[in-house]
């Protein structure tokens, strides 16, 4: 049975396709169901090699909102990049992964209050994890929450809000907010640096306290699964980069530091428990390091000892990493190295 918009699209959702034939199904129904039916889906197949090009074409047959996009495998970014070239004149955007899906009523509530606050350039909404033996419950706030620009940015390269992450699949934007941004083509982890250039636009962003999407955890083939810690030297280029692109703004560039020695600080830490691979990539990342000392770096954390935390870890690397790596043999949670 044909499906037709009750009228002209208001919000486009871009969804990338690949590798995902079974739970490609249960994401677009998804969308096709939800409340808010003014929709442009835009169903990019980034050159699937599983039978997924053909399902979005059937969806399509039935349901003349759907827009399918066939091109060569580029990966995420790209398929994403190609799909905001049709959003046309739809008044708001969003992203959603093939496989993952969405309460019924998720973009009906996001709509409703950017248009009942004609102040707000984005709204945010929680979600929980999937995993294939459980579902983890992320920590959603008990009641609307209303950010700044300076307040999103503060908890954004803080990384200690889960709301504010770099997902962008957790949003609803206008499109005045994105328009000319693009996601790097070729890298992984090509949210951060999307989901900062979006929050340095914004001038106030709103989390609405529900849960509107499933996130997927751990599925064989996921994009997720194939990210190493070599993509992190991606990340920090490509922040390195957007910090050179605005060096003429010292407020961008002491945020883009901060969340730079962030992301620096993550993965010493991941490496820790692997002398090898510590050795081999911290050499690897110092020269960021180097520069990011050169640079601005702002107190973004709730707790100030863990802001001098990362004071000393910035400007004194190696000795506090000694310290460190002895603080966590103490604790249990370190085996030394032979």
């Amino acid at each position: 049975m044909s499906i037709t918009s009750p009228s002209s699209p208001r919000l486009a959702v871009i969804i990338p396709v690949y590798k995902v034939e079974p739970y490609l199904r249960q994401c677009i129904e998804s969308v096709q169901h939800q409340t808010f039916r003014a929709l442009r889906i835009i169903l990019v197949d980034d050159g699937s090699p599983d039978s997924c090009g053909a399902i979005c074409e059937e969806y399509a047959r039935q349901d003349d909102r759907i827009l399918v996009l066939h091109k060569e495998n580029g990966g995420l970014s790209s398929a994403r990049n190609l799909g905001l070239e049709y959003v046309g004149d739809c008044r708001y955007v969003t992203y959603l992964d093939s496989d993952d899906w969405l309460e019924l009523d998720t973009y009906e509530r996001c709509v409703d209050a950017l248009e009942r606050e004609s102040d707000l350039d984005l709204v945010g909404f929680g979600f929980d994890e999937v995993y294939p033996d459980r579902v983890a419950s992320q920590d959603i706030p008990s009641h609307s929450g209303r950010y700044t620009k300076e307040e999103t940015l503060t908890r954004y390269v803080s990384g200690e809000n889960v709301s504010i992450s770099p997902a962008v699949w957790q949003r609803v934007y206008r499109r005045e907010l994105i328009e000319g941004l693009r996601f790097v083509e070729g890298h992984s982890l090509e949210d951060v640096c999307y989901t900062f250039q979006v929050f340095w636009r914004c001038s106030v962003y709103r989390i609405l306290p529900f849960v509107g999407l499933h996130y997927r955890v751990g599925r064989p083939g996921a994009i997720t699964e194939k990210i190493t810690q070599k993509n992190a030297l991606t990340l920090f280029e490509d922040l390195e980069g957007l910090i050179l692109e605005g060096q003429h703004n010292c407020s961008f560039t002491a945020y883009g530091n901060t969340l730079l020695v962030n992301y620096l600080w993550n993965y010493y830490m991941l490496h820790l428990h692997d002398e090898e691979a510590y050795n081999l990539y911290t050499r690897l990342y110092k020269p960021f390091l180097v520069r990011a000392r050169k640079r601005r770096y702002l107190n973004c954390f709730t707790r100030l000892k863990h802001y001098r935390r990362h004071l000393l870890f910035l400007h004194f690397t190696e000795a506090f990493m000694r310290y460190w790596r002895r603080r966590e043999y103490r604790k249990g949670r370190l085996r030394k190295h032979r």
